[in-house]
Parts: structure tokens; C-alpha cells; sequence
């Protein structure tokens, strides 16, 4: 299924030089507003947004999990569940659909396609031509971990049902490459796998290998650069060489492991991929407490600390990077979040003119 731009890691293809990258989505409700505000503050690398997630149907895992036979809404118990005996049904519709390449059958409706019509009105509003235009979506890791059957076994247990979310995410990533068409140099593709720890546990339905092996076989199926948001502990020695382009991660939960592994570090930069630095807080108490200019100080440290470990210049590693966020905006006050963004645009814009790095927006 794999079309589009080429996703190999040439260095110095493809440079973001400590651009902001959104992570998740905003807590506003009017979608003009979120388009307005990603154009604002993120011009040359708006993203297509997760909705606001008023209720079950709209959160990241529901929004993944749309177009999976079966799939309901256990509202009394505020979870996502799937019935078995529909899924057995019906699972060859979503196995056809990827063989024939049928993008439309992941289609997203309701407000994720509201804010992403409202973004593309701004952006040919506005008659630019960004360098990059980033959605993301949940991987199949964490979504066979999180929906679970008639009996509350996750579906991660049957190898058939981990096959049939596989073929799902991958569908969803072609239909929303498709949408963004056309509306920026880069389409990134961000794969969100916040329980990917989980599986380093003894007693996960899923194991470790088998779980690196989904993934892998997600990304050398998708049609856009490929990155993935980390948010927990990993065997950094196991998704450093995965075929991904961006790799988004908390600097200070984990840095330092990924310091220890320096030779697949040093290959995974060499070879063009770009490190998406986790630094401007989602959180209300300390957004009150930090400025760009501290945020700036400590991810230029921590960018000369991956040069010494790598034995690489560090304008390679400066060239190579993202400034993001710590999670989602979506959980936090529209005025916080507006905060927020301003604070990682004042920090891109303080790196990039500290490091002498692109030019200015």
C-alpha cells in the first residue's frame, strides 16, 4: 500500500532545524479557533489535531478504533469494548479492504473531520505552503492492549485480532494521508503508543517481540514520513532501528537511557532521522513556573550530550530535531493550552536563533 513521498533517511532531506510539532490536540471547542491558533503559532509545521474529546467516542483510542466491526461504547463502564461474535462476523470486510487498497473504509467522520476541513480552509486562506503538516493517530500495540472483547480479554491475546487492527491502522493512515494532500512539503504521519511499556511486563497479553514486530510492520507500510510518540520506558536498542524518520520522547524521564545506547543512537541520526524533543510542559503547575529561555538553555545542553555520545557535529543533531510537548493540550484550559503554545513557539524561535540554525518564520 506504500505510496507518496519517499521515506528514506538521506541526510539533510529532511531537516525541521528545532521547528515546533504539536502533539495530541487543544481544548478549544470552536474548530476556527484551533485552526487559528495552529497557523499562528506553528506556520511552517501546522498539524491536523486530535478533536476535543467531550466524550468517549471522540478520544484517541475510539477515534482508532472507528470502522472496527463490533467496536461499542460501554458508557456505564466508560470504556471501549468489542463484541466477539460481530468481529468473527465481519472482520473479512476490514482484511478486503486493505487488500484492495480501500483508504475510504477507514474514513473518519464527526469532529476530527470538522477541525481538519476548518485547518486546510486556513492554510489556502492564507496561501501557504508550510514545510511540513503532521497528523497522528494510536498504533495497533496500544489499541490491542486497550480494547478488549465481550469477556474482557484484550484483543492483543488472538493474533488474528492484532492482524486485523494492524490492516485498520494502516487503512486509517492512507485515508488521512490522502486528506492533507498537497497542503505542505512533508506529511508526517506521528504513531501514538502510550502503553508500549506494557508489554515489557511478564504477564502482558502481548510480548515484547511480537509487539516490536506489529509496529514494524505498521511503519514499512505507511505511505508518509513515520514517526513515533514514546511516552514510557522502551528497549531503546529495539526502536532505534525501526524504520521511522521522527522519534518523539521525553527528555527528562528519558535521555539518559537513550545516551546508553550510542551506537544505535549514532546510526539512527546518521542515517537522517530526527529526534522530536518532549520539553514544553501539558501540565497547568508547571506551565505557571517555566520560561522559553529555560526550556531553551536545557534542550541546548541536552542536544550537545546526544553529540558527545554519537561522536556527531552537533549541527547535525540540531538539524535533526523537533521541539514538542510532553503529551496532549487537550486536557488542560484553552488558556493554559494557548500558553503552552506560545511558550514552544518562543522556545523554537530562542533555539533556532541561539544554535544559527534555518530561518526565521
Amino acid at each position: 500500500m506504500s505510496t507518496g513521498e519517499s521515506t528514506m533517511n538521506v541526510l539533510g532531506s529532511f531537516q525541521p532545524a528545532c521547528r515546533p510539532l504539536l502533539r495530541g490536540g487543544l481544548p478549544h471547542t470552536n474548530p476556527m479557533i484551533v485552526a487559528q491558533l495552529i497557523c499562528r503559532y506553528f506556520p511552517q509545521t501546522p498539524a491536523w489535531p486530535l478533536p476535543l474529546p467531550r466524550t468517549l467516542a471522540d478520544t484517541p483510542f475510539a477515534l482508532a478504533a472507528q470502522g472496527l466491526p463490533g467496536v461499542q461504547i460501554d458508557l456505564e463502564r466508560d470504556r471501549l469494548a468489542v463484541d466477539h461474535e460481530t468481529l468473527e462476523r465481519e472482520a473479512v470486510r476490514v482484511g478486503l479492504a486493505y487488500l484492495r487498497g480501500d483508504a475510504q473504509f477507514a474514513a473518519l467522520s464527526g469532529p476530527a473531520v470538522v477541525v481538519l476541513e476548518e485547518l486546510l480552509r486556513q492554510l489556502n486562506t492564507e496561501d501557504r505552503h508550510p514545510f511540513l503538516l503532521k497528523y497522528e493517530t494510536i498504533g495497533p500495540v496500544s489499541l490491542s492492549l486497550a480494547l478488549t472483547d465481550n469477556h474482557d480479554r484484550p484483543l492483543a491475546y488472538a493474533p488474528e485480532w492484532r492482524e486485523l487492527l494492524l490492516n485498520l491502522c494502516s487503512l486509517r493512515v492512507a485515508w488521512q494521508h490522502e486528506q492533507v494532500q498537497g497542503y505542505a512539503a512533508y506529511r508526517l504521519v506521528m504513531i501514538d503508543e502510550p502503553f508500549l511499556d506494557a508489554i515489557l511486563h511478564p504477564l502482558s497479553p502481548l510480548e515484547w517481540d511480537d509487539g516490536i514486530d506489529l509496529l514494524n510492520r505498521l511503519l514499512v507500510d505507511l505511505p508518509a514520513r513515520r514517526g513515533l510518540f514514546i511516552s514510557s520506558a522502551v528497549l531503546w536498542e529495539a526502536i532505534l532501528p525501526l524504520p521511522l524518520d521522527v522519534i518523539g520522547f521525553h527528555p527528562a524521564d528519558h535521555l539518559q537511557s537513550l545516551l546508553q545506547v550510542a551506537t544505535p543512537l549514532t546510526q539512527f541520526l546518521a542515517g537522517g532521522g530526527c529526534l522530536a524533543w518532549g520539553v514544553t510542559p501539558v501540565e497547568a503547575r508547571l506551565l505557571a513556573n517555566v520560561h522559553a529561555s529555560d526550556l531553551c538553555d536545557r534542550v541546548v545542553r541536552a542536544m550537545h550530550e546526544v553529540a558527545t555520545a554519537t561522536g556527531l557535529d552537533v549541527a547535525v543533531v540540531q538539524q535533526q530535531s523537533f521541539l514538542s510537548f510532553t503529551g496532549s493540550l487537550a486536557y488542560v484550559s484553552p488558556a493554559q493550552a494557548e500558553q503552552a503554545l506560545q511558550l514552544c513557539a518562543e522556545t523554537s524561535r530562542l533555539v533556532r536563533q541561539t544554535l544559527g540554525v534555518g530561518e526565521e518564520e
